[in-house]
C-alpha cells in the first residue's frame, strides 16, 4: 500500500471513529444532520474520506446516507432495537459456546485482570474507563471464539448497541457488565459452557428489558 493511500485509509478512520463516538454517545441526536461542508470544515478534510467515513457509519447503522444531501444520524427506534438485541444475544450465545472451552489458564488470567480494572474503575467512579474496559472484556472473549465470520458479525452490531444501552442509566448498566463478567469468569476456569450461557443470556435480558423500559422520549416507539 503506498503512503498516500495509507494515510487516506487512516484519515477515514478517524473521521468515522470521532463522529461515531458523537453519534453512539448521544451528542448528536437521532435525525441530526451531518452536512457534508459542515463536517469538512470542522476536521478540515476534503469529501472523499468524509463519503468513505459516512459509508462506514451506514454499514453500522448508525447514519442514513442521502444522495447530494450528505448523512443523518439513523432513528432510535423500538423495532430495530429488539431485532438487534435479538441478534446480538444469539452471536453471544455462540462466542461463549464456541470460545469457553478454548480458553487457557493464560486466558483467564488476562479476563481476570480485565475484569479486576473495570471493578476498580466502576467502584472508583470512573465510568468512562469502566466503559472502555467493559468493551475490552468482551473483546477477550471474541477473540478466543474461534470464526472469524462469527467476530466479524458481532463487531458490526456493536456501534449499535453500544449506542442503545447509553440510554440507561451507566451505573446500571455497568453493574449488569459486571454481573455478566463475574459469571463468566466462574465458569472460565473449567469450561463450564452450559452455566456461562445460560448466566450471561439472563444477564443480556435484564439489558433489554431496562431499554424496552425506556419512555417514548429516549426511543421511538
Amino acid at each position: 500500500m503506498s503512503t498516500v493511500a495509507h494515510e487516506h485509509g487512516a484519515l477515514r478512520e478517524n473521521l468515522a471513529a470521532a463522529l461515531r463516538e458523537d453519534i453512539v454517545s448521544g451528542r448528536f441526536a437521532p435525525g441530526t444532520p451531518l452536512r457534508t461542508e459542515v463536517v469538512m470544515q470542522r476536521f478540515g478534510v476534503s469529501n472523499s474520506p468524509l463519503r468513505e467515513a459516512f459509508a462506514q457509519l451506514a454499514s453500522e447503522g448508525l447514519v442514513i446516507v442521502q444522495r447530494n444531501r450528505g448523512a443523518t444520524v439513523a432513528p432510535l427506534n423500538r423495532a430495530n432495537a429488539a431485532d438487534v438485541f435479538r441478534v446480538s444475544g444469539l452471536l453471544i450465545e455462540h462466542v461463549i459456546r464456541w470460545g469457553l472451552p478454548r480458553t487457557t489458564p493464560s486466558d483467564v488470567t488476562t479476563l481476570r485482570r480485565v475484569a479486576l480494572d473495570f471493578d476498580l474503575a466502576f467502584r472508583s467512579g470512573d465510568l468512562v474507563t469502566a466503559f472502555a474496559e467493559s468493551d475490552r472484556f468482551g473483546e477477550a472473549l471474541l477473540e478466543r471464539c474461534g470464526s472469524r465470520e462469527l467476530a466479524r458479525a458481532l463487531r458490526t452490531l456493536l456501534p449499535q448497541l453500544r449506542r442503545l444501552v447509553r440510554l440507561l442509566d451507566p451505573v446500571d448498566y455497568l453493574a449488569l457488565q459486571g454481573s455478566l463478567q463475574s459469571a463468566v469468569l466462574a465458569s472460565a476456569e473449567d469450561h463450564d459452557v452450559e452455566s456461562a450461557v445460560i448466566a450471561v443470556t439472563s444477564i443480556w435480558r435484564q439489558v433489554e428489558r431496562a431499554v424496552e423500559a425506556l419512555g417514548d422520549d429516549v426511543i421511538d416507539s
